[in-house]
């Protein structure tokens, strides 16, 4: 079978198309996005979110602001001690940043006054995210306001997160 140039010119041009398409139809399944997953496990923040603030308040009187001054992080406490090293600091960043839980289906019905705001600021968003943490015996449950989301983390992961025990 002889085909002229332009006979072949057709056999690449739909090729390519059709490796196009495959490639299309595969990529959500072999790298899945992760707002789209909405049950099983989630991470607190995107992925690769530069965290610029971080506030906390414990109560009305007491608040920790941390903000990133350059390469390192300042920290300003109000009606609260805090003694951390700038490594202390990096590491509850860390956590921050790659800590998941369990999305929860359902709505959960707990007390608010045993909750801590966390506020955080993140490069490139203009909207500040808010977190509702709620450190129980057994879990931290952790309400995400932005998303309308509950995830649930192990309880261990409460002295990671924020800067003093509660």
């Amino acid at each position: 079978m002889k085909l002229s140039r332009t006979g072949w010119n057709n056999v690449i041009i739909f090729s390519v198309m059709t490796i196009i398409l495959l490639i299309n139809a595969t990529n959500d399944k072999l790298f899945p996005n992760e707002e789209s997953a909405h049950n099983g496990e989630r991470l607190i923040l995107p992925q690769h979110g530069v965290i610029l603030t971080l506030a906390i308040d414990f109560s009305e009187s007491q608040r920790v602001l941390l903000e990133r001054v350059g390469r390192s992080w300042q920290l300003t406490a109000k009606g609260i001690t805090l003694e951390k090293s700038e490594q202390q600091i990096e590491q509850m960043m860390f956590a921050w940043q790659q800590s998941s839980g369990l999305v929860q289906a359902a709505e959960i019905m707990i007390d608010s006054a045993q909750g801590v705001a966390v506020k955080i600021a993140l490069a490139g968003e203009s909207q500040v995210r808010t977190f509702i943490l709620y450190p129980l015996d057994d879990q931290l449950l952790v309400y995400q306001q932005r998303d309308n989301v509950w995830l649930a983390l192990p309880a261990t992961l409460a002295q990671q997160l924020l800067p003093v025990s509660l």
